[in-house]
């Protein structure tokens, strides 16, 4: 058998035997560590890359905003031009384009969309009634004025009676 003193070096290792060990073993740690996180980086890219290719250059805030102000404008310059028709087809597509994007747009973006499509559908009311021919107030089909007929101003005493409550009435 060993000396006693022989047994406590032989299960106790020495210090620079233990700081030899545990550098070794930082050394290693930290390479795991830094592999895990570069795995995990890796698969964070994979994920970020996937669902930016799910998302549709369509279902983006700045491609419904462009394409909004281009028929917006196309619209106004279809009402200051006069054609109302196409004014009207192409402002019923805009509001299309925009109820089909309400489900990715913000809530501001879609309630300034909406505003704007209200405002141009009331210019295009407007402009409608504006270039409706106007009606002749007060006249009859026949192209004498309502009152002419029911009041004549000099009417020869055999075309007027009196009828049973004693008013004056003209015949024509």
């Amino acid at each position: 058998m060993a000396a006693p003193g022989e047994a406590a070096a032989v299960a106790a290792p020495s210090q620079p035997e233990m700081a030899a060990g545990s550098a070794a073993s930082a050394v290693v740690l930290p390479e795991r560590l830094q592999r895990r996180e570069a795995e995990r980086q890796q698969g964070v890219e994979r994920q970020r890359q996937k669902k930016e290719a799910q998302v549709v250059k369509e279902e983006q805030s700045e491609f419904f905003l462009a394409a909004f102000a281009r028929e917006r404008e196309a619209v106004e310059a279809l009402l200051a031009a006069g054609t109302l028709e196409e004014a009207a087809a192409r402002l019923q597509a805009l509001q299309k384009l925009l109820t089909g994007s309400v489900r990715f747009l913000a809530p501001y973006e879609v309630r300034q969309g909406q505003e704007t499509v209200a405002r141009l559908q009331g210019d295009l009311a407007a402009r409608r009634q504006q270039l409706q021919p106007k009606k002749k107030f007060g006249s009859t089909p026949s192209g004498f004025p309502l009152e002419s007929r029911l009041f004549p101003l000099s009417a020869p005493a055999s075309l007027s009676h009196r009828n049973r409550n004693g008013v004056t009435a003209f015949s024509l």
